[in-house]
């Protein structure tokens, strides 16, 4: 379970940057409102459907929920669809790789054979489902643990007073948000309790933990340690990370008397500056014939001194999806970051469940 902001266009955001699909152009013009929503971790978040309630440990709170607040905080992504800004419990990036070599079964560990089912009494939460490696050390997992770093147990009870067993997607999520969190702890990586509260202000809107369990179906103390797995998660990202230098292009003006034909050098001087050193100013031409812009704008009357609205728009265009490109070959840092981790860890999944 997470803490996502959805924005309007639902572009992967990683620290501001827009993360879409090569071939795409901006959905008429961008926005950059925010709204915040409940989401599942980083693996959860792309597959498909949603449900109203949490019938296992993928379960997540509706997208029509209410926000608690508004955050402008864009680092991290999750992808579902286009994608989504993730400030998830699991990770702030999508992560495409598993866990190298897990062992899917039943027993394997003498006195932890699963659960054999697919509800739980309240006296087998503590039940091991799985076992995972990493680093040379070992550890157990509980059906409490992983439910509880979703949802509180109350938000998973069922009208019989059982609960259902967690899925091997859910078990996966919370060993790699685990191992993650183990690397931040390695390099020294811890948050104040000042840090948090500037995390969740920037990132939620709210720093009021009382108001997130509300919304959100956990207890304190669960919203306690989203805010604190994220912002040290938060910390890890920005120390592995190199600094992110990418802008994303500003549109141009729409012409007030709507004529998009019009020519101005207003217009000239917004290409010429959104090309930078594809412009070659001494020869008052392009660079290389070979540049996006040169390229968008070969069947055009385009000059230094003269250019249209619907000439900067094709500029734009060509602008936002180098950026965009950019923008996923950043991205891909991080999540290769996170598979050179995963990749030394082995699981083995007792009783499986879908």
């Amino acid at each position: 379970m997470g803490l996502i902001q959805k924005k309007d266009e639902e572009r992967e955001v990683i620290e501001g940057i827009e993360v879409i699909e090569s071939g795409d152009t901006p959905d008429d013009l961008p926005t950059t409102d925010y709204d915040l929503v409940g989401g599942k971790s980083a693996e959860d978040i792309a597959a498909d459907g949603e449900d109203d309630e949490p019938a296992d440990d993928d379960a997540h709170a509706s997208d029509d929920e209410d926000a608690i607040g508004h955050g402008g905080h864009d680092d991290g992504s999750g992808r579902r669809g286009p994608g989504v800004a993730l400030i998830a419990i699991a990770v702030v990036a999508v992560i495409v790789a598993g866990i190298a070599g897990y062992f899917v079964g039943s027993g394997g560990f003498a006195g932890s054979g699963g659960t054999g089912s697919a509800t739980l009494t309240e006296d087998q939460l503590d039940t091991v489902v799985a076992h995972y490696t990493y680093d040379g050390a070992s550890h157990d997992i509980t059906a409490r643990e992983v439910m509880e770093s979703q949802y509180s147990l109350d938000a998973y009870k069922q009208e019989d007073g059982t609960y259902p067993t967690p899925s091997a997607d859910g078990i996966l999520n919370y060993v790699r948000t685990q191992i993650v969190l183990g690397e931040a702890e390695a390099r020294g990586i811890e948050v104040t309790d000042d840090e948090m509260a500037e995390y969740a202000e920037a990132s939620i809107g709210t720093s009021d933990y009382a108001a997130m369990a509300e919304q959100y179906q956990l207890t304190e103390d669960q919203a306690r340690a989203v805010v604190r797995q994220n912002a040290t998660i938060q910390k890890l990202y920005e120390q592995v990370m190199p600094e992110n230098e990418l802008v994303e292009p500003e549109v141009p003006t729409e012409p007030e008397d709507g004529d998009t034909s019009a020519r101005s050098k207003d217009y000239a001087d917004y290409i010429i500056a959104l090309a930078g050193d594809d412009w070659d100013a001494e020869k008052g031409d392009w660079a290389s014939e070979d540049s996006v812009y040169a390229q968008a704008l070969a069947d055009t009357d385009f000059s230094a001194d003269s250019a249209s609205y619907e000439e900067a728009l094709l500029a734009y265009y060509a602008a936002y999806q180098a950026y965009t490109d950019d923008s996923s070959e950043y991205s891909s840092a991080w999540t290769d970051f996170q598979n050179t981790l995963f990749a030394n860890a082995t699981i083995d999944l007792y009783g499986l469940y879908a």
